[in-house]
């Protein structure tokens, strides 16, 4: 197969591609509840008679960090499908977002894993007549939710890459399982995904994001630094009182987080490497006059590695158990989003740098370079590399009206085209049946 020719050939699906993003970023949906989403994405790919798995398939149910109550999850059932989505279909995933497609190509080869993302941000809108989205109808139809981070793209990327990769499939070798995840905002989805097993015969694995301060035109292929964290909401209880007449028979609560977080604070050295920890929010107390009886912490720690991030994470949950304890107040924990640490390896680079030498729209190369934050696709990394697989993470370079997370973002669209040539491409340089 002359592969050059099939990368010049998908620029038919331009149009289709942009339309379907652009149809996702109307129908946002924030992470466990992308019914609407997780409905077309499997409608499509059964439409191509590509089969899927989905849901609980998918899906580690003691690693559903952060997840809605059952009457949050209705809601959104019931808007998905009043939004158009296919009822049978939303019936089918039994209360539970996420799909993977699978494509057996026949010959015998390794096993390659494709993670995409496809949950929103809880960000409203900017509704601005100038913006491209207002303008051309298709801003968020959902109030409050935003894709603001471009998994709108990399939904829709991952699909378009998905029809390519199986109608050449007789081509390629081994099996190739797109992922399609949920929940990544808040690094809550991944997890649930890697404990389900679905990875552990995984061989090779790719990720990457749109952007991510990369313009358009540029790639970079190894993405390394990874931060391992742990996002924990605490909630301290104590005993009200009266504040004036009686403030010694209360447990003071906000006293307690309030030590507590300053204890925390200095739980961040470490000689082994970075790391990091932050209380974002503080709430608490009923009145001015009277003794807190309750107050509730939202905090996260990160660590280089996980073995640095499980220390900051030991010493933060010591500190909080101690300044309760030291206030007469109880304390208790609860993890809403988890992620390891990882690196790319090197070992896919020169595949990834072959594949982008077929694409001219990619203007520079950028080998390898480092990320100073956290992403859940970290979690699928290391499962994958754990018994000796080799995963890769890129930033394809993206141009952004605004940035990540911000009510008016927005991606060009030329990028979707670029990610979907390029994916096909490095594939063919992995799983290719060269002549």
């Amino acid at each position: 197969m002359d592969i050059t020719s099939y990368l010049n050939s998908l620029e038919d699906c331009r149009e289709a591609l942009i339309r379907f993003r652009r149809d996702l970023h109307r129908h946002p949906e924030p992470g466990w509840k992308e019914f609407y989403t997780t409905a077309r994405l499997i409608a499509a790919l059964k439409d191509h008679g590509i089969p899927a798995k989905y849901g609980k398939e998918i899906l580690h149910r003691d690693y559903l960090w952060g997840y809605p109550p059952q009457k949050e999850l209705d809601v959104c059932m019931e808007r998905a499908v009043s939004q158009g989505a296919d009822a049978g279909i939303i019936k089918e995933m039994d209360g539970f977002t996420g799909a993977m497609a699978v494509i057996e190509t026949g010959n015998p080869g390794p096993v390659t894993a494709l993670r995409f993302d496809i949950d929103c941000n809880d960000v409203g809108e900017d509704m601005d007549p100038c913006r491209l989205p207002v303008k051309n109808g298709f801003s968020s139809e959902n109030c409050g939710c935003m894709h603001a981070s471009g998994h709108d793209g990399h939904a829709s990327l991952g699909l378009f890459v998905c029809l390519a990769l199986n109608a050449i499939r007789k081509d390629l070798s081994g099996v190739i399982k797109v992922i399609f995840q949920p929940a990544e905002e808040g690094v809550r989805g991944a997890q649930s995904i890697a404990e389900s097993g679905i990875l552990d015969d995984v061989d090779w694995f790719l990720s990457g994001h749109l952007g991510m301060g990369w313009k358009t035109g540029e790639l970079l292929a190894l993405t390394n630094g990874f931060l391992s964290t742990t996002k924990i909401d605490a909630v301290i209880t104590g005993l009200s009182s009266h504040a004036g007449a009686s403030p010694q028979d209360g447990h003071n609560a906000i006293l307690a987080a309030c030590s507590a977080t300053l204890a925390m604070h200095t739980a961040c050295q470490d000689s082994r490497g970075a790391a990091r920890l932050n209380v974002g929010t503080i709430s608490g107390g009923t009145g001015r006059n009277v003794v807190a009886d309750r107050a509730v912490l939202q905090l996260e720690t990160r660590g280089e590695t996980t073995e640095i991030e499980r220390t900051v994470f030991g010493r933060a949950m010591s500190s909080l158990k101690g300044a309760a304890e030291m206030f007469g107040c109880t304390v208790d924990t609860k993890i809403m989003g988890s992620a390891s640490g990882a690196d790319s390896d090197d070992a896919l680079e020169p595949f990834i740098k072959a594949g982008a030498s077929r694409i001219p729209e990619i203007t520079r190369y950028v080998p390898s370079g480092g990320f100073t934050g956290s992403e859940d696709a970290a979690y699928l990394m290391s499962r994958v590399q754990a018994h000796g697989g080799k995963a890769a993470y890129m930033c394809i370079g993206c141009d952004i009206a605004a940035p990540h997370h911000n009510a008016r973002f927005d991606i060009d669209e030329n990028a979707l085209m670029t990610g979907l040539k390029l994916y096909v491409s490095v594939l063919w340089e992995l799983l290719g049946q060269k002549q």
